[in-house]
């Protein structure tokens, strides 16, 4: 019986049934994307079994061996046999990339798909032929810049020597031209003499994976770079909204003092900021790190919140035997942060001795990472592990931030085992939480999850009025059941809308009428008419349409997710590429028959995943709409691609899967939270596709 030849694993990129043309299919595919690797064929239910690989080498196929039983065959009678097994709907066929092709054509050297002897003038002629080749591209390495000097004996060597040491050069040459790629890609201003010093280096191909590890670095520092600008323009936003609010206040103090003949005494544009912008002082812990005036007597209770509210006061109570952990979500600014310092509060004032520590997810992060570099992880470790009760806030900006999760499972499985009290707070639930790691989502979800909505008039109204109270000042109640109506998502800004009221009575002498009041705030109504003017879910289902293309805008990918299922209904075909755990998609959304595929570099076993590799998604995507004829096609996880590619590569991307889909059949839905990306992306993005937001 002969032996079955020995194939590394490699990495396998791709797994196809047969059918007539599978392989036909493939191997042109293989070939047009220039791969090195090879194809293993399997048919089990065979009798022997039937067991085929084809060896190809930058898209061409090089060797072919055939095993089934006792009969072995080689070059093109085992090729024979493969394409007669491919064709069977049984055979397994996959694509094993990562292993080393000239290693294994040198081992099944006798398996060569084309062989035969050549006469000595034949061979002669194609030994000249092949030196002209590489004498060809020799000169054509020295045009493009490239340092030629370490291959240049290799032109004056036997042909079977040159051509490896070319073969070798070649290989290196194609991965500084994709580095290139790459180098020419990013946003790299202010970083110019890092990559003259890059472009100087690439002359040298040898030095690619140097080349690739500095290129690494370079992305990084720019990717800090640009997270601090992030930050700076948000500042510098809310900075502008402040001075223009302030401006507006204090053009309207100018107005009415001219029109009563009145000097202005001594009111300024800075006083008047200061009037707007001016609180209670919010004192912190130094110990806890707790804001002592964030307490559940302070906390305003209504129908929204009555069950968070209630939640926490249980774990005040009996930490850890009430509810362990507790998970607190909402929208932002309204009062899951208060509800977590306010636990904190409760347990310190009864038990003075408790170690209790509030911190956000990105302090525990930044520490972690300190402690990290300056080889203090033990004391860190000793801090977290060691609390009676840890208050986590923001965590949902533990996506992505694996060594974090992977820190923070420990220190989790550490207190609760102890038998400490957890409670964490999110903008969305755990499940909804991008790239978070399923044992953690399964931590967070073993407790209880507490929903504050968003409150009703009647709770809006009564924060107000507590805040009244609290300032001792005097407002007219009309005036706060104007606000309370203008100002519906953000407690926050309820408290600055006050703000700008109070501050424009106080600073004019006048009392704060409902008039009063609504002059102040007359910008609030522009922006609730624009809402209003909003098509709704509905309408918008109805009016999608095959052969187009669809910006979904809104801050977490929900509605998405039943325009698709509106598109997909009785199409026939339905594909949704997602950054989520496709486990967590069927089972919120109910798609069971839609094809899901999860967008990560990590491996799964029961899941089909694909990396952020635009090639392999822009293949896929098209060949499933060229099977299926019609249906629906979903992408979330453009962010994701951008910061594994670029914008440039991301867009070309979407601009051809756009025209691909005007000539289909298809419904394109594309999903992005435009708070996640440059304002001139998203208008980029908008200009390629019709746009639609919640």
């Amino acid at each position: 019986m002969p032996e079955e030849p020995a194939f590394p694993e490699g990495k396998t990129i791709r797994t196809l049934q047969g059918g007539s043309d599978s392989l036909k299919g493939l191997l042109l595919d293989l070939r047009k994307y220039s791969f090195s690797g090879y194809v293993q064929t399997l048919v089990s239910e065979k009798e022997p079994i039937s067991k085929g690989y084809i060896i190809v080498k930058t898209g061409n196929p090089e060797v072919a061996v055939h095993v089934q039983g006792t009969a072995k065959s080689t070059g093109k009678a085992a090729l024979r046999r493969i394409w007669d097994d491919t064709g069977n709907p049984l055979c397994v066929i996959q694509v094993h990339a990562r292993v080393d092709v000239n290693a294994l054509l040198e081992e099944f050297s006798d398996a060569e798909i084309e062989r035969g002897k050549k006469s000595s003038e034949s061979m002669t002629s194609s030994l000249v032929s092949e030196r002209r080749i590489l004498e060809q591209k020799f000169e054509v390495w020295r045009s493009a810049g490239y340092d030629v000097s370490s291959i240049e004996p290799a032109v004056t060597m036997p042909p079977q020597e040159a051509r490896k040491v070319f073969e070798e050069f070649e290989g290196d040459v194609k991965k500084v031209e994709v580095l290139k790629d790459i180098l020419g890609s990013q946003d790299l201003f202010g970083f110019e003499s890092e990559v003259a010093a890059l472009k100087e280096k690439m002359r040298d191909p040898r030095k690619h994976a140097a080349i690739e590890a500095e290129i690494g670095e370079l992305q990084a520092r720019a990717e800090k770079r640009s997270k601090e600008e992030a930050t700076k323009s948000i500042e510098e936003k809310r900075e502008k909204e402040i001075n223009e609010r302030a401006r507006q206040v204090f053009d309207m103090i100018v107005k009415h003092k001219v029109a009563e003949g009145k000097p202005l005494e001594g009111i300024t544009e800075v006083k008047v900021r200061e009037a707007i912008e001016s609180k209670a002082l919010m004192t912190r812990d130094e110990t806890t790190n707790l804001v002592s005036q964030y307490t559940f007597d302070s906390f305003v209770v209504g129908p929204s919140n009555r069950f968070a509210n209630a939640a926490a006061l249980a774990v005040a109570k009996n930490p850890h035997e009430a509810y362990n952990p507790l998970f607190i979500t909402s929208g932002s600014g309204l009062g899951k942060t208060h509800l977590l310092n306010a636990i904190g509060n409760r347990v310190k004032d009864s038990n003075s001795n408790a170690r209790i520590l509030f911190t956000s997810i990105e302090g525990f992060a930044n520490e972690f990472k300190e402690a990290s570099q300056s080889n203090k992880l033990a004391a860190f470790r000793e801090k977290f592990r060691n609390l009676d009760m840890l208050l986590i806030d923001d965590v949902h900006f533990l996506s992505g931030k694996v060594d974090v999760q992977e820190e923070l499972f420990h220190t989790f499985n550490a207190l609760y085992n102890a038998g400490k009290q957890v409670a964490l707070t999110s903008d969305r639930p755990p499940k909804e939480i991008p790239d978070l790691e399923d044992r953690m989502v399964s931590r967070f979800e073993s407790g209880l999850i507490a929903d504050i909505q968003l409150p009703d008039f009647e709770t809006r109204l009564a924060i107000l009025k507590r805040r009244v109270k609290d300032s001792g000042v005097q407002v007219d109640p009309q005036v706060l059941e104007h606000i309370a109506r203008a100002i519906e998502s953000n407690i926050r800004e309820l408290g600055g809308a006050l703000n700008r009221v109070v501050a424009f009575s106080s600073l004019m002498g006048q009392t704060a009428s409902l008039a009063l009041a609504k002059e102040v705030l007359k910008d609030l109504a522009p922006e609730r008419e624009e809402h209003k003017g909003r098509p709704s879910l509905e309408q918008i289902m109805r009016e999608l349409k095959p052969g187009r293309s669809y910006l979904v805008e809104e801050e977490r990918a929900v509605n998405i997710f039943q325009l698709f299922a509106k598109a997909a209904e009785g199409k026939g075909a339905g594909m949704v590429v997602t950054r989520t755990n496709p486990k967590r998609v069927r089972e919120r959304y109910g798609l069971r028959s839609e094809r899901i595929i999860w967008l990560t570099d990590r491996e799964s076993t029961s899941e089909e995943t694909m990396p952020p590799t635009l090639e392999r998604l822009i293949y896929t995507v098209e060949e499933f709409m060229r099977v299926g004829g019609k249906g629906a096609v979903m992408l979330d996880g453009v962010e994701y691609l951008v910061s594994n590619n670029s914008f440039d590569a991301v867009l070309r991307f979407l601009r051809r899967l756009v025209d691909h889909v005007s000539e289909s059949q298809f419904v394109l839905l594309l999903s992005i939270s435009p708070k996640t990306m440059k304002e001139q992306e998203v208008k980029i993005l908008e200009r390629e596709m019709e746009a639609v937001s919640f």
